[in-house]
């Protein structure tokens, strides 16, 4: 068994160690044996035997709380990647390392325990792609206390900064400089997404004046999901967190409704998320030739086992949260699809939608 999960946003226009109090990585070294690019990580190694120390029966799955709280555990300050196998001869299969994308350096490492109640190894294996550096920082931060923030090596970063009680900021910060963060007055977890371009560089947990839950087991199988229930669920979460954060809630805009779920229906059969691709060209693109060609398109797009998961993956993401929490926007689709597999994931493509030449009113087709 094979699981990993993602999600993109946007909008158009090595050896084991003990987890470490600080984020900070660990200047991986290459490791003999691996493939060129590959370097083995002490602080994704933690994480990895966290999440395959929690692994208790034979068909557990990975899910995006415990992955996060596994890398917070660890120290580890990169969007990592997991991937959940078993082999019955015991060792590490190849072909997961040769799946592993290479377009950049990629921190990896992998930890294993016997299958619980069959035979061979389960094993937990994590990469990340290096892309900048950051200057090590506190994982838990009294109430009301500032820190710098310094990255490096990253051509046009941008920061994002999601609070605990749902609010998510972006604050501009410069390449090989301090940025001093005043934000921390909420106790709670706070998640910070460091982007470069169209890649995540960066993307944590910092403990404000609050404790790190326990790690618990893994969850087994989840019902095969819904499309119309998955994209109802994500709706209503996306208005409830605006009404926690004092916005007015989205109105649904059903013109867009079969041009998103065709978007979702081609990345589904695709196995990829993406904002468009060569097949899938993107739902701005597709409803340009609609009647209201001028809405202003703030996406994300999100695969997981379930719709809560493909919301769990949403809101931790600060840039992914600050598109759902766009103040000028007044309407809402959402689209999603269920890929071919067995187990098969969702995924879930979500329009928070502004009009900027005025809110549209129906339009009737045939007449002059």
């Amino acid at each position: 068994m094979i699981a990993f999960y993602a999600l993109l946003g946007c909008v158009h226009t090595g050896a084991s160690e003990a987890p470490r109090p600080a984020l900070v990585e660990l200047r991986p070294e290459p490791a003999a044996g691996l493939a060129d690019g590959l370097h083995l990580d002490a602080g994704l190694r933690a994480a990895a035997e966290e999440l395959v120390g929690d692994v208790t029966r034979v068909d557990a799955r990975l899910d995006p709380a415990s992955v996060r709280l596994a890398l917070a555990r660890a120290g580890y300050p990169r969007d990592a990647h997991f991937i959940h196998a078993h082999s019955d001869d015991g060792t590490l299969p190849r072909t997961l390392l040769d799946s592993i994308p290479r377009t950049a350096p990629v921190d990896i490492a992998w930890a294993s325990r016997p299958t619980p109640g069959g035979i061979g190894q389960t094993f937990i294996l994590g990469w990340a792609t290096q892309a900048g550096t950051m200057d090590a920082l506190p994982r838990d931060i009294p109430l009301d206390r500032g820190l710098p923030l310094r990255i490096d090596d990253l051509a046009s970063p941008r920061l994002y900064i999601g609070a605990p009680d749902g609010r998510a900021q972006e604050l501009g910060i410069t390449p090989g400089v301090d940025r001093w963060l005043d934000v921390f007055h909420i106790p709670g977890e706070y998640r910070i997404e460091i982007v470069d371009k169209d890649r995540v560089a960066f993307l944590f947990s910092l403990f404000v004046d609050v404790a790190l839950p326990a790690p618990s087991a893994l969850p087994g199988p989840a019902e095969r999901p819904d499309p119309l229930a998955a994209s109802a669920e994500i709706a209503a979460n996306v208005n409830a967190l605006r009404a926690r954060t004092g916005l007015r809630p989205l109105r649904a805009f059903p013109l867009f409704e079969p041009e998103t779920r065709a978007q979702a229906a081609c990345l589904a059969s695709l196995g990829i998320v993406a904002h468009k691709t060569a097949g899938c060209p993107g739902v701005p693109d597709l409803t340009a030739h609609d009647d209201f060609p001028h809405a202003r398109h703030h996406e994300d797009v999100v695969a997981a086992d379930t719709a809560a998961e493909a919301w769990d993956r949403l809101y931790d993401s600060p840039g992914h949260r600050l598109n759902l929490l766009c103040d000028t926007c007044t309407h809402l689709t959402v689209g999603s699809a269920i890929e071919n597999t067995n187990p098969a994931r969702v995924y879930a493509v979500v329009e928070a939608l502004e009009f900027p030449d005025g809110e549209p009113a129906p339009i009737v087709r045939g007449r002059e």
